[in-house]
Formats: C-alpha cells, structure tokens, sequence
C-alpha cells in the first residue's frame, strides 16, 4: 500500500524542539477524523553569551512563527528520495511542497530535516532562494524518525556549527558590511571577501551566521560612512553568539544641554571606543560641536574615528584643535567653513 504524508497527514505529525527558555507550547489542530494534539518546544536560540558589551542583551529567534519552513528529505528503497517543504501556518505544520512517499513495511528513513531559511529545495538538492546570500540566516540540521502516527523531528541535540555575529545599529536601516574570511553557514567554502546589504530590525540589530577565523575582518558602513571595523584576534566558536558595536549617538533631542552632549559622548570615550558615531540636527551649531570637543578631550592624540550624521555645515574653527581625531565622516555636510579644522595634526 502506498503511503503519501499530504495535507492530511500532516496534522498528525509531532514536532519536538528544544526548549531554550520557556515552557513547551501546545497547541491543538483539527482534521476531518479526529483532534491531533501537536507539542511544539521553542525555536533553539542562541542565547546572550558575548553580547553584554552593548548593554543589550539579544537572543534573536526564540520560537517558531507563521511562514517558518521545515524541510525534509525521505528515502527508501520502492521510491528512492522524496522531499518536501512543510510551513508553520501559526497553530500547525502544512505540507506547502513535494511530497514524501514510501511503501508500507518497506523499512523508510528520514536522512536529512533543515531550518534554512534562505534555502529550498530544488532537483533534489538544498539551493539558495532569489535574492538571498550565505550566512544571512540559520541553516541548522535536526533529526527525524517516522512513527506509526507521523513524524517526529527534533533539534534538542542538533549543535550550530558556526557562530552568529550580531551588529548592533541604527533600527530599521540599511548598513553595508564587508567581510574578510568568512565562512557562511551551509557552507564549507571561506569567502575572501564578502559584500553583504543587511537591513538591521527595529531593535537595531543585524545579523551574521557563520565561522570567523583569527584575522577575519568586519567592515560596517552606512552608506559610504564607516560606522565599525573590527579584526578578530581568534576563531569563533560555535553555536556562540558575538556582538559588533556599530551604535550611533542621538544628540538630536530638543532641549538638550551642552552638559548632556558631553556626557553623551564621554561615556561613549570611557567605554573604550574609537570609533564614535553621533546624530545631530541639521542645524547644529557651534556650541554642540564644542561640546562634542570637550567630550573627547581625554583620547589620545589621532585615536578617534568621528561619524557626524545630519549635520549640514561645519563653522568655522568648529573642530579646531582636535588633535585627537583619526578620521571624520561627514556624509550631509554641504559646507565646510575657513579653518573648521585647524590645527587637527591627528587627522590621517
């Protein structure tokens, strides 16, 4: 008798999962013969390890959501290799393509099940979708076994054989991030170098999934602004979570004191970075950027990297004597007024 795992079928199939944080979630779907009581555990999340130097903690996916995509391969000896894609429609998994099929006492198996958004299935064989590039999402393999009601999968004992890198931003913008031996996760290729668009979430944040190596460079840029670099000094590990500082200071805030914008970027000194990236009003004067001035007087001389995003013009003298700026972007600025920075001997 031939057996085909279709629509209905798929409403008797047990998803287990690892649960990372919270109680398993059940949830109840109905077919035409009888109520299927599925348990579905908690997407595997990375956790907060190394990302506590932002003050933002940030696990990423913590559970399933509508338009998650499983997908499966099955195998055995009547028809060969099937595979299938199903999709969590919020409550439930549907079978949305392929098919698996094998033949009743004929001994089958289930060799491969993946989370790889950025994959599908195609000829046999896991492919990119259209616009989608390595190392931009999870590609994690779980286990299956096929049971006298259905299929049961897990990921409780699957491990991520690489790393994530998250970059910490601007929300809801588009940044540019250049990498230097980089190896993506799906792959066993190392990438020389890598261009990727990535557009960080409403928390600011952008991620990438894959291996790092001793020397591995990241380049974070807004636009043509640079707002990180970063080289890694040894391998990552994996299934561990790293983080990329490339924040930007808001000093937009009407009624902000000339205190507050030296604090604001003091702090930004005392925690030890040297690429310091600020947001000030179009209209920004004379008084803010002294401010600002004041607020880096403590760094070593040619030691900051200063990104001014909003601002249109520099006054005259406005950053003079800032001896200890490395480099200054400034991608509004329309004017540039006599001597905005003189004596800025730092400046390479």
């Amino acid at each position: 008798m031939k057996k085909i795992f279709q629509y209905i079928m798929l409403a008797v199939v047990t998803i287990v999962m690892a649960s990372c944080t919270s109680d398993i979630e059940e949830t109840t779907a109905t077919t035409g013969k009888s109520n299927v009581q599925l348990v579905v555990g908690e997407f595997p999340a990375f956790g907060d390890s190394q990302t506590r130097a932002i003050g933002t903690p940030d696990e990423g996916k913590t559970s399933w959501a509508e338009g998650d995509e499983l997908l499966l391969e099955i195998d055995n000896t009547s028809y060969g290799r099937h595979n299938a894609t199903f999709t969590y429609n919020g409550k439930s998994w549907e079978l949305t393509s392929g098919e698996l099929v094998y033949r009743e006492g004929d001994p089958a198996y289930i060799p491969h099940v993946y989370y790889a958004p950025n994959y599908k299935w195609e000829a046999g064989k896991l492919v990119l979708k259209e616009g989608k590039d390595p190392g931009t999402d999870e590609y994690i393999e779980g286990n299956a076994i096929i049971t006298g009601n259905g299929i049961n999968v897990s990921f409780a004992e699957a491990t991520r054989n690489y790393s994530r890198l998250r970059i910490a931003t601007m929300p809801n913008k588009q940044i540019t991030v250049d990498t230097e031996y980089f190896t993506p996760a799906g792959s066993s290729d190392m990438k020389w170098n890598q261009n990727y668009a990535l557009t960080s979430d409403e928390n600011g944040n952008a991620y990438l999934y894959g291996n790092f190596v001793t020397n591995s460079r990241v380049d974070v840029k807004y636009g043509e602004v640079p707002l990180a670099t970063y080289k890694f000094t040894q391998e990552t590990k994996n299934a561990k979570s790293y983080a990329l500082d490339a924040t930007v200071v808001s000093l937009t805030d009407e009624g902000i004191t000339y205190e507050q914008i030296v604090e604001d970027v003091k702090k930004e000194l005392d925690a030890g970075k040297t690429y310091i990236n600020l947001m000030l009003a179009p209209d920004a004067d004379e008084e803010t950027l002294d401010a600002i001035h004041i607020g880096l007087q403590d760094a070593g001389y040619g030691s900051i990297n200063l990104t001014l995003i909003g601002c249109k013009k520099i006054p005259s003298r406005g950053f003079m004597y800032c001896k200890m700026l490395k480099s200054i972007a400034l991608p509004d600025v329309t004017e540039i007024e006599g001597n905005a920075f003189l004596d800025c001997t730092g400046l390479q």
